[in-house]
């Protein structure tokens, strides 16, 4: 049965989350263990010690004809498979448009998130890294009374997944929670106020949650021109993270997407990227349960993703508009400027960076509905030398047009 949190901006609380001891300890150890985290995903996650040796690719297949997929890419320099797809995990099905994808707090499982179908697919990548195998398929929309599952943030022993929409595939949207293992535990409404979905980040030192907002099913299922631009959401949303309670809400340009908080201690901000609105903003809470926002610097057309390094030094941008990977410098984040660009290929949009900050893997397939191509797909390698120089390595190529069932949509990636 359903058990469904409605909460309003002076809501109460319902369902615990059982994490202010872990924020404690985190909050200790994050001087110490900053320098290894993974960049961009959450801080609860179980670090990575080592470079990466194989990427996870969540894709579609192209013309929809076949069905969709999950990729391993071997990124191992001193193999003999570098730079090749390796393995090819079948899901079963097509017309899923497997979007975002996520590590569990322990890395032996990833959830895999679908928006047509509002399907997960449970992955262990535990018990064998290089050949994932797919463990169970969940109805999210029949479980949580929710559509278009996005983002999978780990939490301690649980997963926590925005989606972009209601059961009807329009808003308000909401926030399901699962556990690892694949049981579901509870859905949170968005406020009415703020009813548009897309991704979430937790700051533990500061027990603060933001969350940002796209567009519903009804929308983006439709060809990007046919889209309905005043369907998109314009806020982020502050939470208290325990209590899974709306604080605040404060107004950005059009679509704000990812949402990144700052990942050394005392750094209490983060930024966002709008992508109809082709800016970066900068948020900051204050002491009173408020959201500063302000636009912190122009981007090229359609900023589609979002990265960090982890010494909060830069913030890395894919313009898919221009093909562009824009640069910023954020050591003072009052004060963005823009440190170097390079261009990448047609349309680039999700990013991977390394732990050491050394190497960005980038993909090119926004959504189905987006795409300014149906056979133009790949995963490059841009290179990050110390003085922050970006340089596509020329060496690095995978091509996803060539597969045995025809051209591939890669989009989200997961290093392991």
């Amino acid at each position: 049965m359903k058990h469904t949190a409605y909460l309003g901006l002076a809501g109460g609380l319902r369902g615990r989350l059982p994490v202010l001891g872990v924020m404690l300890a985190f909050g200790l150890v994050l001087g110490a263990t900053a320098g290894m985290a993974d960049v961009c995903n959450s801080p609860f996650l179980k670090y990575l010690q080592r470079p990466e040796r194989i990427i996870y690719v969540w894709c579609i297949d192209a013309h929809g004809k076949n069905n969709d997929f999950m990729v391993t890419v071997d990124v191992d320099p001193h193999s003999k498979d570098y730079g090749k797809i390796v393995k090819t995990i079948d899901l079963g099905s097509k017309g899923n448009e497997p979007h975002h994808f996520g590590f569990t707090d322990d890395r032996r499982y990833i959830y895999g998130a679908t928006l047509f179908t509002s399907r997960l697919y449970l992955f262990d990548v535990g018990t064998d890294p290089d050949n994932p195998k797919l463990l169970k398929v969940i109805d999210f929309k029949q479980e949580t009374g929710l559509t278009s599952p996005h983002s999978l943030y780990a939490l301690p022993g649980r997963m926590m997944i925005p989606a972009l929409g209601n059961a009807q595939g329009e808003v308000p949207a909401g926030i399901a929670e699962y556990t690892n293992d694949g049981k579901y535990i509870r859905t949170i409404m968005n406020p009415p106020n703020s009813p548009y979905g897309y991704d979430v980040a937790v700051k533990p030192e500061i027990d603060r949650l933001v969350s940002s907002g796209f567009t519903p099913l009804v929308n983006f299922s439709k060809p990007f021109p046919q889209m309905d631009k005043n369907h998109f959401g314009d806020q982020l949303i502050l939470w208290d993270f325990s209590q899974m309670r709306p604080l605040a809400t404060a107004k950005t340009a059009k679509s704000p997407l990812e949402i990144r908080w700052a990942r050394q201690p005392g750094h209490n901000y983060g930024f966002t990227n709008c992508l109809l609105g082709d800016s970066i903003w900068l948020f900051r809470p204050t002491a009173d349960g408020k959201l500063e926002v302000k636009e912190a610097a122009k981007t090229e057309p359609l900023p589609a993703d979002l990265r960090q390094s982890v010494d909060d030094k830069y913030l890395y941008v894919t313009s898919f508009g221009a093909g562009d990977v824009e640069q910023f410098d954020i050591s003072d984040p009052d004060h963005v400027t823009l440190h170097s660009k390079v261009h990448i290929g047609a349309h680039p949009n999700m990013m991977n960076i390394s732990i050491d900050g050394k190497r960005m893997f980038v993909t090119n397939s926004l959504l189905s509905t987006a795409d300014f191509g149906p056979d133009d797909f790949w995963m490059k390698l841009v290179r990050i030398d110390d003085n922050g120089t970006m340089q596509v390595d020329p060496k690095f190529d995978v091509d996803f047009t060539k597969l045995p069932n025809g051209p591939g949509r890669p989009h989200d990636m997961l290093e392991n």
